[in-house]
């Protein structure tokens, strides 16, 4: 899920609060940082923080000459053009701000935050799940081994591999030989007999969950 911050950095320059958490951020994630021309400047360790963040940065000038509530436009503005390119569920927007603008409560975005800082931020938007890590088989590991020291070819590969699970999946462990027999007989169709006796019986193993040495250690 990508992230948007949109730093309304006019109100909340005193103690640059605004930017703490920006030092966290990844390059998924973009900031705009919103200032009138009069800003006081950011500190030293805020410039560090900055430097150390992967985020995409861009900084805004927006001008107050022409109307005092420019800055509230401004962030409306981006909002808008948020909500424009990219699709609800794909991101989370957060507007750090101590100025009640009037116009966020009446958006209902359920990926829409208010707050004064991006740190504040980032503990209340939705964090990415970590992809669990997929755990191989045994007979799979063995499988790929196999095939590995074979050598048929990655299209008959597959084919022999469903055809091996499949087999794993009959109960009766006779029944799942006869047909994996038969099975490995049709797919090596042209090629000589001895390599489909050979394939079949360096799998015959593996036909039998039974047989899994993760299995046996659970």
């Amino acid at each position: 899920m990508k992230r948007y911050f949109l730093v309304d950095f006019e109100h909340l320059q005193h103690q640059n609060i605004c930017l703490n958490g920006v030092e966290e951020l990844t390059k998924e994630d973009t900031v705009y940082i919103l200032f009138s021309g009069e800003e006081s400047g950011v500190s030293f360790s805020m410039l560090e923080k900055l430097n150390a963040s992967e985020a995409v940065i861009f900084r805004k000038n927006v001008s107050q000459e022409v109307n005092t509530e420019a800055m509230e436009y401004a962030v409306g503005f981006y909002i808008g053009y948020i909500k424009g390119k990219e699709k609800a569920e794909n991101y989370a927007l957060a507007v750090i701000s101590d100025e009640k603008f009037g116009f966020l409560p009446k958006l209902e975005e359920v990926n829409l935050y208010a707050c004064q800082s991006i740190a504040k931020a980032l503990s209340v938007m939705p964090q990415e799940e970590e992809p669990e890590e997929k755990i191989i088989p045994e007979w799979e590991r063995k499988f790929s081994e196999i095939m590995e020291n074979l050598d048929i070819g990655k299209n008959l590969e597959s084919e022999v591999h469903r055809t091996l699970k499949k087999a794993r999946e009959t109960a009766d462990s006779i029944a799942s030989a006869a047909y994996t027999q038969a099975k490995m007989n049709d797919l090596f169709k042209g090629f000589p007999q001895d390599l489909a006796d050979k394939v079949y019986a360096a799998l015959k193993p593996l036909l039998n969950p039974d047989n899994d040495k993760d299995k046996n250690n659970q």
